[in-house]
């Protein structure tokens, strides 16, 4: 798991339309069809309301905490490597491709999904 001081540092440098993009990923990730209930725990390491919460109150949340930093990388990493089979309706959720979110998850630490591919 990447360490929240330097996710908050890397966040920091981002500018504003990446930080705009990283709501709509948490948005996404919380209330869009990407990831089942039963699975989302696991796959995020925190529960969908606290997830939702932290998407709600983006970008003014403090992302040295461990909650904060955990939901960002995870809704990147999740959407992009996940097998959610929701490709179709990525545009109605997030405005730009996946090669865009992979460039803001560069920003933010090392995917854990790339030592698989």
């Amino acid at each position: 798991m990447l360490d929240s001081k330097a996710n908050a540092m890397d966040f920091d440098r981002l500018s504003d339309a990446d930080k705009a993009l990283v709501g709509q990923v948490l948005r996404a990730a919380v209330d869009g069809p990407f990831f089942p209930e039963w699975e989302f725990h696991t796959l995020f390491g925190l529960m969908r309301s606290e997830v939702r919460a932290i998407a709600e109150a983006w970008p003014n949340v403090d992302l040295t905490g461990p909650d904060a930093a955990l939901a960002v990388s995870n809704s990147l990493n999740n959407l992009l490597g996940y097998p959610h089979g929701q490709d179709g309706v990525w545009s109605q959720w997030i405005s730009v491709g996946r090669s865009q979110i992979a460039e803001l998850l560069s920003c933010s630490g090392e995917s854990y999904f790339e030592p698989l591919r």
